[in-house]
C-alpha cells in the first residue's frame, strides 16, 4: 500500500482478509473521537472553583461524585459504540494504515471513520480510528462488479491500538510460519 506517494516498506504488514466497517466523512475535521470531550470534562472538574464547603473532605467527595457521573456516561457511550453504515474486506494492514477492496467509488483524500474488528484470543475487539484514502487502484475487470482497492493512512489512532495491531500482525505471521513448517514436514 502506498502512503503519501512513498511505499512504507519499513512498516510491519500483513496481508489478511478481515472484514471491517466504515463511514465516509465530509472531511477529516468531521471526525470526532467519542470519548475525548468527556475526558476533557474530567480534567475541567479539577480546574473549576470548588463549591462552598464545610471542609476539605466535602470538596473532595463532591469532586469524586462529579467524576463518577462522567465515568458512568463514558461507560454508557462505550457500550453503545459507533454505528457504521458500510463494510468492506481489508486485504493489507500495518500500524500506519490499511488497504481494502470495495465497490463504492471513492477519491483520494476521502476521510473515513473506521471500526476495525481484530480477533483477540477467543473474542474480538473493535478499534475505532480514522484515516484518509491516499491511494486508489481501479479494477481492470469491465464485465464484473467494479471493486477498487483503496489505501488508507491513519490520521487518528491511539498508541495502544497501534500496538494491538502490531501484536495481531506478529501473531498472524507466527501462525503462517507454523503452518508452512507443518506443511513442509509432511
Amino acid at each position: 500500500m502506498a502512503v503519501s506517494g512513498i511505499e512504507r516498506r519499513k512498516a510491519l504488514r500483513a496481508a489478511v482478509p478481515v472484514e471491517f466497517y466504515f463511514n465516509i466523512l465530509e472531511s477529516p475535521e468531521a471526525y470526532a473521537r467519542g470519548k475525548t470531550s468527556i475526558l476533557k470534562r474530567l480534567g475541567a472538574i479539577d480546574s473549576i472553583k470548588a463549591p462552598p464547603a464545610r471542609n476539605e473532605s466535602h470538596i473532595f467527595l463532591s469532586r469524586i461524585d462529579q467524576k463518577l457521573s462522567i465515568l458512568v456516561t463514558i461507560l454508557a457511550e462505550h457500550a453503545s459504540r459507533k454505528s457504521y453504515s458500510k463494510n468492506a474486506v481489508m486485504v493489507d494492514i500495518s500500524e500506519y494504515g490499511l488497504a481494502f477492496v470495495h465497490g463504492v467509488e471513492m477519491k483520494e483524500g476521502t476521510a473515513l471513520e473506521i471500526g476495525l474488528q481484530l480477533p483477540v484470543g477467543d473474542s474480538a475487539r473493535i478499534i475505532d480510528l480514522a484515516g484518509t484514502i491516499v491511494n486508489v487502484r481501479r479494477s481492470s475487470e469491465p464485465d464484473e462488479a467494479v471493486e477498487n482497492t483503496y489505501g488508507v493512512e491513519f490520521f487518528d489512532i491511539q498508541g495502544r491500538d497501534q500496538n494491538e495491531i502490531l501484536q495481531w500482525i506478529f501473531a498472524h505471521q507466527r501462525e503462517q510460519i507454523r503452518r508452512r513448517r507443518e506443511k513442509e514436514n509432511q
